[in-house]
This record gives C-alpha cells, structure tokens and sequence, in this order.
C-alpha cells in the first residue's frame, strides 16, 4: 500500500511540473533523497513493540547474581 501511495504522489508531481526545467526536477529529486534519508535515519533506532517488550521482561527479572 505504501508504495502504491508512493508512485501515486510521484506521478502527481509528475504531471503538475511537467512544463519545468530539468533544473527543477534536480532540485526535488534531491530534496526528495534527503527527506528519505532523514526519515531512513529515524527508522534506525526503533524495534518492534514485541521485541522491546520481550527483552524488558527479561533484562528485570535478573540481577544476575545467583540467589
């Protein structure tokens, strides 16, 4: 669904800059790198609920000394 969204709002700056120059089309295509790699390097530190639930379950009920 994510990328059908993708190409959809792709093709729609597509058609409604079609008439401008290539210079243009550089400078989105570049502002568009940037946001997805802002957007990449906020995605890096995130784990999935079930993972994090899962490793605090265990990291707490040890001390890790022996009782």
């Amino acid at each position: 669904m994510r990328k059908t969204y993708s190409l959809l709002v792709l093709g729609t700056w597509a058609s409604l800059l079609g008439g401008c120059q290539g210079a243009i089309w550089g400078n989105l295509l570049v502002l568009g790198i940037t946001v997805g790699i802002f957007f990449g390097t906020l995605a890096l530190g995130r784990s999935s609920a079930a993972t994090a639930s899962a490793e605090a379950s265990t990291s707490t009920g040890s001390t890790g000394r022996p009782s």
